[in-house]
């Protein structure tokens, strides 16, 4: 019997994740749990925000999103590709490892 590949982003599809507005995402990592929900915001102006957590506590969060900033989810560097209000943030999987991180705030 064959066993399944193993998917980190079961939702990434051509190096593009869509995080829906409020549906939160389960991401297994280093044989743990990650839970990633993001929400989209209006004022003062459209952006977005990424919270991820691990096994019931904060890891991360990313405010004010635009498209152009970076995030990094479980160990990898992503960019902002779109925010729409209400909708989704648009996330682009970076080739490269070594671009700086914008507005992450480390959890307690």
């Amino acid at each position: 019997m064959s066993e399944r590949p193993h998917v980190k982003y079961p939702f990434e599809f051509g190096g593009r994740w869509v995080l829906r507005h409020h549906i939160p995402y389960d991401v297994r990592h280093e044989g743990r749990a990650h839970h990633i929900v993001a929400s989209v915001f209006r004022e003062p102006s459209v952006h977005g925000r990424v919270q991820i957590g691990c096994e019931g506590r904060p890891v991360a969060e990313y405010d004010e999103l635009t498209p152009g900033d970076l995030v990094e989810i479980t160990g990898d560097t992503w960019r902002v590709a779109e925010v729409e209000y209400r909708t989704h943030v648009t996330l682009e999987r970076v080739a490269d490892g070594n671009e700086e991180e914008n507005g992450a705030q480390a959890g307690e």
